[in-house]
């Protein structure tokens, strides 16, 4: 397949960005960075639409939990969730010299004390449950619902195994994955009474996990750390009849659970930071420490692009966009107001010139939104602080 087109870069931030979301629109983007500022992002104008600083250290989490909610994790070991569009918030772009507290935040609807001496980004089901590193153990992880109050419905999972701390989590309404510094990826099942087995635990990778990514409807996932491998392992372990393609090897402990990986690809280069999976879950993209991003077919892990994410530094993150979009109010608008000129000949020309120019405006703005929304969205985010943009098959 040829190559992925570049479509645009956003240039705002000074520092490395550390995590981006879409909005489900499509037409948004969420940006957070070493420093701690969030900018949230118009695809349709490429210019900010938001800018505040949300964390006084650097940012490890944005995820949308709903279309107005948003989520953000810092490293000061806090966790917010802001609600987005209830009031208008700056744009302007901050230097060195700005002192934070003059940009408006947005509506804080909750937060939490998080540990974040892990580097591990919390992962996220539904609307409302979070899982993170446990706050007293970095090598267990705590499961919390935000809304309608603060509960932590289990706490402290672990394996029950030496196996460092936590570095990556993906979250199911019933159901675990944490991959670990020793390079164990565990699945969990969660039972309704706040208890937790292990039902899968396989050291697949010779140095740490990195990053986790879920495929629900193939009921499996992929691992990767700071080796060169790519691994894909089953969600229900139990009832896979895939042959696996290697076993792994454990010690005498009768509470681990020998378990194998599906399939695995080494990529021959060292760091994959981060991976995701596009919501029509054919294809995924990885960011990797040589500054490529490589693009593979989830099913059998075949390559099918690999180019060069970043012009400098290399890259951090990347996120597909939306291809399953949900119902969104236009950005235009066909109202316009009246001038209060004195004659009604006046009023009346001045009425048509505007309904003309509105009626003209909402079709333009109304086809770019269109072609936002259509494109299939590859964000890769810089050391340098910028956003490439990359139509993606």
């Amino acid at each position: 397949m040829p190559t992925p087109a570049a479509v645009a870069t956003l240039r705002a931030q000074s520092h490395p960005i550390t995590a981006i979301a879409f909005h489900s629109s499509n037409l948004r983007l969420v940006s957070g960075d070493d420093d701690g500022w969030c900018i949230q992002w118009s695809l349709v104008t490429r210019r900010p639409l938001a800018v505040w600083k949300s964390h006084s250290a650097a940012l490890l989490t944005v995820k949308w939990m709903s279309d107005e909610l948003l989520l953000t994790h810092g490293r000061d070991n806090k966790l917010y969730l802001h609600r987005l569009n209830d009031s208008p918030l700056d744009t302007d772009i901050p230097s060195a010299d700005n002192n934070p507290d003059d940009w408006r935040r947005p509506w804080l609807v909750a937060s939490l004390d998080v540990n974040a001496l892990n580097f591990c980004s919390a992962a996220t089901w539904g609307t409302n449950r979070i899982a993170v590193p446990g706050t007293l153990d970095s090598d267990t992880v705590d499961v919390y619902d935000l809304l309608p109050e603060l509960r932590r419905p289990y706490k402290a999972v672990q394996p029950k195994f030496k196996t460092g701390i936590v570095m990556a989590i993906e979250l199911m309404e019933d159901r675990l994955i944490a991959g670990y510094e020793s390079g164990h990826v565990a699945i969990f099942k969660l039972h309704e009474d706040g208890i937790s087995t292990k039902i899968y635990l396989c050291k697949a990778h010779s140095q740490p996990i990195l990053s986790v990514a879920l495929h629900p409807a193939d009921s499996t996932f992929i691992s990767s750390g700071a080796d060169s491998k790519i691994v894909k392992h089953p969600l229900y372990p139990q009832l896979s009849n895939i042959e696996c393609k290697t076993m792994t090897e454990f010690g005498d402990d009768d509470d681990m659970t020998e378990s194998a990986y599906l399939r695995m690809v080494d990529i021959k280069h060292t760091g994959i930071a981060s991976i995701d999976i596009r919501d029509d879950e054919k294809i995924c993209a990885v960011a990797c420490w040589d500054g490529m991003v490589r693009v593979f077919l989830y099913k059998s892990l075949k390559l099918l692009a690999s180019f060069k994410g970043g012009r400098q530094q290399g890259i951090t993150c990347t996120k597909f966009g939306k291809t399953e979009l949900s119902d969104v109010a236009g950005l235009a608008s066909d109202d316009s107001e009246n001038p209060a000129d004195t004659t009604a000949d006046d009023i009346a020309l001045t009425r048509v010139f505007d309904q003309k120019r509105a009626v003209f405006s909402s079709t333009v703005m109304s086809k770019r939104e269109q072609m936002v929304r259509n494109q299939h969205w590859l964000a890769v985010g810089g050391k340098d602080g910028k956003i490439g943009l990359w139509e993606i098959y």
